[in-house]
């Protein structure tokens, strides 16, 4: 497996060599990672395990890359929870904090949401944001005789944007017409200069996607540290709730549709931050 994700970084031989810095008992043959053969069975068996199995420097790259990412981001059981929890009978007052107000309505009738004086602006605020310069781009985008416009169509007129777009946030729902991945692999068809395109699974999961055709966890993939290189789409689903850094500056495509509010709008868009 260490070889295997070895093989994806942009520069395998610079990681190779941190490996066998400390290797006394290697072969002169494997000191250099084009020395290397997986496939050849005597090698793998009599050398490469025996002498990189122990390897602390191998060791804790099989941890940090491969182990502590899916184990730490993935698990078997799920605690949720809602405010209809609150009403349960305590000893002592339920208190709490959310960082919008717009659901206060739907509240258990128990409870009351009380805002303290310094948070009053923060609709203003936010709505501030929303209207500042580099958020006034708007379009109506329609197909023919006032349908709704074909993802095929929406992508080709994404593309054409100037400056350019490079995330997609389907707030609004309007993607309909394509699963994930094949919206993803479409518009990675009208980009031919991106390298990939990023999107979630069927099972909720960040996946990447390239020209080619190869598809792999993003946790996994180089491009997870090369998001500068790729085009992202998040659904409507997963606009909130998605821990993804997104370079400083990137340009993102918002649609809106009927019944999308404030705060979901807003938290669609800052969910990928």
């Amino acid at each position: 497996m260490c070889f295997d994700f070895l093989a994806k970084l942009d520069n395998p031989e610079m990681e190779f060599n941190h490996w066998v810095e400390t290797g006394q008992d290697l072969p002169v043959e494997l000191r250099h990672l084009k020395g290397v053969n997986m496939e050849d069975e005597t090698q793998v068996d009599e050398f490469l395990v025996p002498l990189f199995s122990r390897n602390k420097r191998v060791v804790d790259f099989y941890l940090s890359q491969i182990v502590f990412p899916r184990a730490a981001r993935e698990f078997s059981h799920k605690l949720p929870t809602s405010a209809w929890d609150l009403m349960e009978d305590k000893e002592n007052v339920a208190t709490g904090f959310s960082g919008t107000n717009d659901n206060r309505y739907l509240l258990p009738t128990s409870i009351t949401q009380e805002d303290p004086d310094f948070v009053l602006s923060t609709n203003a605020l936010v709505l501030q944001n929303l209207l500042r310069p580099e958020n006034d781009h708007y379009e109506c985008t329609e197909g023919e005789n006032g349908t709704r416009e074909s993802v095929s169509a929406f992508l080709k007129r994404l593309v054409k944007q100037n400056p350019e777009i490079r995330v997609l946030l389907d707030v609004g729902a309007q993607m309909l017409d394509l699963q994930n991945k094949e919206l993803a692999q479409h518009w990675l068809s009208l980009r031919p200069d991106v390298s990939a395109a990023i999107f979630v699974d069927d099972s909720d999961n960040l996946t990447v996607v390239t020209p080619d055709g190869t598809i792999e966890p993003f946790i996994s993939s180089p491009f997870n540290r090369q998001i500068e290189k790729c085009v992202v789409y998040l659904d409507d689903v997963h606009t909130r709730g998605i821990d993804l850094k997104l370079p400083k500056g990137i340009r993102a495509a918002v649609t809106l549709g009927p019944k999308v509010t404030k705060d979901n709008l807003v938290q669609g868009e800052r969910s990928p931050a």
